[in-house]
């Protein structure tokens, strides 16, 4: 009967941990790290033009990867103007001004297209924290319940 028992506890315990381990693990979005073809449209340049505007477009998709995504989430609506995050040091001035409100447009026009963006899975322990919070009260309810205090 005591070797029922430990493999009683062993498995109470894995269980648990699966638990928190699932209630941890959250799907996060993110911006893919390529630039979709979508932000790019080489159709109406010179061809002489298309070689330095495309590096110039992926710049500021790096730039959006990099800096904008971790200031606005996934669905959040992006502002009219582009923030000072948004920027590429590489371009002069007038290009830069130029080139940033563009592609600051594009950007807003793709932010909530679904494929532009990836779902991971992260370790999260705020998430935990939630789930464990969520649970007590969850238990709490069901102890008051139980025992008729209100």
């Amino acid at each position: 009967m005591a070797v029922h028992r430990k493999y009683d506890i062993a498995a109470i315990v894995v269980v648990v941990l699966c638990i928190l381990a699932y209630a941890s693990f959250r799907p996060k979005f993110r911006l893919r790290p390529e630039m979709p073809v979508e932000f790019f449209d080489a159709s109406r340049l010179a061809p002489a033009r298309r070689v330095s505007e495309e590096r110039i477009a992926n710049a500021y998709w790096k730039c959006a990867v990099s800096e904008v995504q971790w200031k606005y989430g996934y669905a959040q609506r992006l502002p009219d103007d582009p923030p000072a995050e948004f920027s590429v040091k590489a371009l002069d001035a007038v290009d830069n001004a130029a080139a940033r409100v563009r592609y600051w447009k594009k950007l807003r026009e793709l932010w909530g297209v679904t494929a532009i963006w990836q779902k991971q899975y992260e370790w999260n322990t705020i998430s935990l924290r939630d789930s464990l919070q969520s649970a007590g009260k969850w238990l709490e309810e069901q102890m008051r319940r139980i025992t008729g205090y209100a």
